[in-house]
């Protein structure tokens, strides 16, 4: 696993009532709060480029509801707990890319992540996405 992995944390679909100010302003909280409980080096909103191919994108420069984020590999269970127990209920679906694979799990529990990272030994690109409950 790397030293430090970028991610991608998109909260456009568990979030999709809200007006898109309101929706910046939680990204921003929950980029806040990642930094602040140290479970990311760096989050902030994500820049049109900070997608991969084939991602939604927007007109702006910055896309409101998608964040970025630096997470220490040694942190990276802690910062997907904390997104797990900070939208309890909803199903976080964890898509990564590693030797040209690309498998996406989705997990609502601690036990469903630990299960998850136990199969994947190289991440480097992954994308977070919170969905509601089903």
């Amino acid at each position: 696993m790397a030293d430090t992995l970028t991610i991608l944390i998109d909260l456009t679909e568990a979030e999709a009532g809200l007006e898109p100010e309101e929706l910046e302003s939680r990204s921003l909280d929950l980029a806040d709060e990642l930094r602040s409980g140290d479970l990311a080096d760096t989050a902030r909103l994500a820049r049109e480029t900070d997608l991969p191919g084939g991602a939604k994108s927007g007109l702006l420069a910055f896309i409101g509801g998608v964040l970025t984020a630096e997470v220490n590999g040694e942190n990276l269970k802690k910062a997907l707990d904390f997104l797990g127990n900070r939208f309890y209920g909803k199903t976080l679906t964890l898509e990564y890319e590693a030797d040209g694979l690309k498998t996406i799990l989705e997990y609502k529990n601690t036990k469903d992540l630990e299960v998850a990272l136990a199969a994947v030994q190289k991440l480097e690109n992954i994308r977070i996405q919170i969905k509601e409950k089903s």
